[in-house]
């Protein structure tokens, strides 16, 4: 048995997509932001006191190698792929009630496109982030390994 739904309840059923997308959405790149900016200004530290020999630059290497194992682990990973999944999943119901619209609400041609939009932003941003961090990450913890 499927019900119409009336033009009202569709949009409503749609912000409600739209607001849970935006809470966590938000929530996250605040996190994922925060953790880029940290792995920059890591990186700003060390190749301010990369060449100094004396114990103050060595102390501040040090520091710089404990930081990175605080940000460089699987964490940012993980919480992306989570909040990519239930995003995809908010839109994939949002799909689905799009698909069994009949008669076909003229807002889609607006709800749409917005939805690309957004998808297309919010994927490139994260890969962008996670990406980039993740290779200065990497490449600082091999200049900070400890000589063997």
């Amino acid at each position: 048995m499927t019900q119409t739904l009336t033009p009202s309840e569709f949009t409503t059923t749609v912000g409600f997509f739209l607001t849970l997308i935006s809470l966590l959405g938000t929530y996250f790149y605040v996190h994922l932001s925060n953790w880029f900016r940290e792995i920059l200004e890591l990186k700003s530290r060390y190749e301010f006191h990369k060449y100094g020999e004396d114990e103050y630059h060595a102390r501040a290497r040090i520091e710089c190698r404990f930081q990175l194992e605080r940000l460089f682990n699987h964490v940012p990973a993980m919480v992306s792929l989570i909040i990519t999944s239930f995003i995809l999943a908010m839109l994939y119901l949002a799909w689905r009630m799009v698909g069994s619209a009949s008669p076909r609400p003229p807002v889609l041609d607006y709800y749409l496109p917005a939805f690309a939009a957004f998808l297309a932003t919010y994927l490139i941003l994260t890969l962008y982030f996670l990406i980039h961090g993740y290779l200065i990450a990497f490449d600082l913890h091999k200049k900070l390994k400890p000589a063997a």
